[in-house]
């Protein structure tokens, strides 16, 4: 038991380290040097080099509790920032699964379908450029740069023909889009309410499937913490205007893995209904056949909101429940 709570203890220790201090601790070095730079000349590093030059020729310098005081002070602060960027991050996973019935969300939502009208009305010119560019990059004379560079037209074309192809946004962003589709699936194929699913659902998984799922959740809640820390470096450019460069440097990486992210754990989500939503039902004493069909949902809703009579189930008299369709 002292191994198991020593090893329990080095694990938290660590991860409190990774996800707080460290990150933290950048972002506290960064604001003190925003601080002291300046707006005037934020790219001279002197008057920092000159301050730091006179704290450590302070007498208090050379004194170990100056040292543990001002350490003890840098950790904390870190600590702070990391749990800031936490709380920040959180927030951020809600707004990104909004469904934009409201401002600021809803706001963003007719964005993007104004954006999607736009290259609708495009989509005959982007057909055509998607296929002169195709032509383009299958001429066997190009070589070295120009049939790199054809390429690379190639892929943009494409990229943006088949956005034109997209259907109407009905969320106000991709990763909202995603996990929507995930929803519509599972009521779509097995009449299934997620909601009201979902955690009876994980209690059977295997434990390889919930280890990805588990990782697949960490992942994506690290970029939401990411694109927190990317806000808050964004907050330095009132102090220092280069962290905006910070910023959108940690903002455009966040956002690249939160779209990968939420798109591995929405394709799990879809591999643990599809393998397993039979698995619930029986362990729930539901008559559910094999294949799954779109009344499995509806009948596992119905034996979820109105629990069986305990005495016919041990009579083992389970009658077929039967109820309408539960929307997503």
């Amino acid at each position: 038991m002292a191994g198991f709570l020593a090893q329990l203890g080095k694990g938290l220790a660590d991860k409190w380290l990774a996800l707080l201090v460290l990150p933290g601790l950048l972002f506290t070095a960064t604001a003190v040097s925003a601080y002291r730079l300046g707006q005037a000349h934020p790219l001279d590093t002197r008057p920092l080099a000159s301050w730091l030059d006179r704290l450590m020729t302070t007498p208090a310098a050379h004194h170990g509790s100056t040292v543990i005081l001002a350490t003890t002070v840098m950790l904390l602060a870190s600590a702070v920032a990391g749990l800031a960027a936490g709380g920040l991050g959180a927030a951020l996973q809600r707004l990104w699964a909004a469904t934009g019935t409201r401002p600021p969300m809803s706001w963003l939502l007719r964005v993007r379908q104004n954006r999607w009208a736009g290259l609708t009305d495009c989509e005959p010119a982007l057909r055509t450029a998607a296929r002169q560019a195709i032509s383009e990059a299958q001429n066997p004379d190009l070589t070295g740069r120009e049939l790199v560079r054809a390429r690379a037209a190639e892929r943009q074309a494409r990229r943006r023909h088949l956005a034109a192809l997209r259907p109407l946004p009905q969320r106000p962003t991709r990763v909202a889009e995603r996990f929507d589709a995930t929803t519509t699936r599972a009521h779509t194929l097995y009449g299934l309410n997620l909601d009201l699913s979902w955690p009876r659902l994980w209690t059977i998984l295997p434990d390889a499937l919930r280890t990805d799922l588990t990782a697949a959740r960490d992942a994506y809640t690290s970029a939401a913490r990411l694109a927190a820390w990317a806000l808050m470096y964004a907050a330095l450019a009132v102090m220092w205007w280069p962290a905006v460069l910070l910023s959108a440097v940690v903002g455009g990486t966040a956002v690249v893995r939160s779209h990968a992210a939420a798109a591995v754990l929405a394709d799990l989500i879809d591999t643990a209904v599809d393998l397993h939503v039979v698995d619930l039902a029986e362990k729930l004493h539901v008559d559910a056949a094999a294949p799954p069909s779109p009344e499995t949902g509806p009948a596992i809703a119905r034996r979820l909101t109105h629990p069986l009579d305990p005495a016919k189930v041990a009579a083992g008299r389970l009658p077929a429940p039967t109820s309408p369709v539960i929307g997503p």
